[in-house]
């Protein structure tokens, strides 16, 4: 008798399974994971995020969709939409002041939003259940942060953008459509392409 040996590709664990749709608290569970990590995926060693960018097709053409105009606080108490920065393309940054990953990345969207700045390009940080505006204020002011920072909680962040770990970023044209999103820490290198080709 022949035996039949079958050898399964290790899966990276930052591709989907196409045949697998989440259960609720599959969800749950996940989110609960990738906390506890402090990101979707692990940076590659070439320093951006591993795997494909969630936001495009196998094609490479990016998913878009509008984006929520949902309001959200900013450090001063106000409160803030993206609809107000229609006309402007917005880099979308939901981040933790307890994500390591993130820490990493904040450095590198400070020189994206000094390079791009006054090009119609706005950073704007999504701080995640990251404590009061003084507390975020006082951390953000360390790595020389100077584009708007809100905030909201991960309940919010899943809803609104179905962010399931953090990093988590979104590349938004001037018309309000998401046009890239990406898990992970990103890179002035990462990004400067494809925010050119939104300023064309």
């Amino acid at each position: 008798m022949t035996r039949v040996t079958i050898t399964r590709r290790k899966r990276d664990p930052c591709e989907g399974d196409p045949a697998r749709a989440p259960s609720v608290r599959g969800v749950a569970v996940l989110v609960a994971g990738l906390v506890a990590g402090w990101a979707a995926c692990a940076p590659s060693e070439e320093g951006g995020a591993r795997g494909t960018a969630a936001g495009e097709t196998a094609a490479g053409e990016p998913a878009s969709r509008t984006v929520s105009d949902a309001r959200f606080r900013t450090l001063s108490g106000e409160w803030a939409s993206l609809a107000d920065y229609r006309g402007r393309v917005v880099i979308l940054n939901l981040w933790g002041t307890w994500c390591l990953p993130c820490r990493r990345e904040i450095p590198e969207l400070v020189e994206v939003q000094r390079a791009f700045g006054e090009r119609g390009v706005t950073v704007i940080g999504l701080a995640i259940d990251s404590g009061g505006p003084e507390e975020i204020r006082a951390f953000a002011d360390g790595y020389g942060v100077q584009y708007p920072i809100w905030t909201t909680d991960m309940a919010t962040a899943l809803t609104e953008f179905q962010a399931v770990g953090y990093p988590f970023t979104l590349l938004i044209a001037r018309d309000g459509t998401i046009r890239h999103q990406f898990y992970g820490p990103q890179s002035l290198e990462s990004l400067a392409p494809k925010i050119e080709a939104l300023l064309d």
